[in-house]
């Protein structure tokens, strides 16, 4: 009954804003980040039909399905339940929820079913999508680098079905002060220097993808919004990184049928 409730919802909403989001981090040690954050996907909720997270929403988030002693809670992720709890507001309100996982995402395909009841499309890489028409590409964007074979080489270690039953061995507790290690290693390498330019790999992606006929490209993990236009073969065609949440408040508004905007968010804006 409520899944018919929800389709009804969702009609009335058809034609509003797409809202684009990535890269907040969360911990669940920062209650009032998360209040921020909140706060914002309340300021929106009216005036929206789709809720796109583009990855790494936490620091670390992994599909665990079963409980590991009787000890333990069944659910790994108390301190996130916030940001859960609104994920099912919003999405008992009809709008529509996707999830793009990261590289601090993993194996999520059934962890919103199964815990929360909620039906959010989860894409461990891109996919496409079409929106006002055009040909979309979206995805995290961590693999957009293509020179950067260690980092394909490594994530493809960690993104395994043989990787994923280790850390459902491990349990929540081992695995995430595993994950803040490997976290705290990866931030002193790729975020301690602090750069004026987006870095060129995302631009010559989105490049890529305009030859293959995609007319918008958007991504994340660059913690850097940037908002890029070309045009090939008369075609116009439009690159977007959505940036951060954990540092620009940055996210990507969608109005149809064809408004894209980049903006920051600051505490108390509608």
């Amino acid at each position: 009954m409520w899944r018919g409730k929800i389709e009804e919802l969702r009609l009335t909403r058809a034609g509003k804003d797409w809202i684009f989001v990535s890269d907040a981090h969360f911990t669940g040690r920062e209650p009032e980040g998360m209040e921020t954050f909140l706060s914002f996907l309340n300021s929106q909720k009216d005036r929206m039909d789709h809720l796109v997270i583009l990855g790494d929403l936490f620091e670390f988030f992994f599909g665990f399905k079963e409980p590991f002693s009787r000890a333990e809670p069944f659910f790994a992720f108390s301190d996130y339940l916030p940001i859960f709890e609104e994920l099912r507001y919003l999405y008992h309100q009809g709008i529509r929820i996707k999830y793009f996982e990261g590289n601090h995402d993993f194996f999520l395909h059934s962890f919103f079913s199964k815990q929360f009841e909620m039906e959010i499309e989860v894409y461990p890489e891109g996919n496409e999508e079409s929106l006002g028409g055009k040909r979309a590409f979206i995805a995290h964007g961590d693999l957009s680098n293509l020179s950067e074979w260690r980092y394909q080489a490594f994530r493809r270690i960690l993104k395994n079905r043989w990787t994923y039953r280790v850390i459902q061995l491990a349990g929540p507790h081992l695995s995430r002060r595993i994950a803040q290690i490997l976290s705290d290693l990866s931030y002193q390498k790729y975020h301690t220097t602090v750069s004026s330019e987006p870095p060129p790999a995302f631009k010559v992606f989105a490049h890529r993808k305009f030859l293959e006929g995609f007319e918008i490209v958007i991504l994340g993990h660059s913690h850097f919004p940037e908002e890029v236009e070309e045009w090939i073969d008369g075609r116009r065609s439009l690159y977007f990184n959505v940036g951060d949440w954990m540092t620009h408040r940055s996210f990507l508004r969608f109005t149809p049928p064809d408004k894209f905007e980049l903006r920051r968010w600051e505490d108390g804006e509608t």
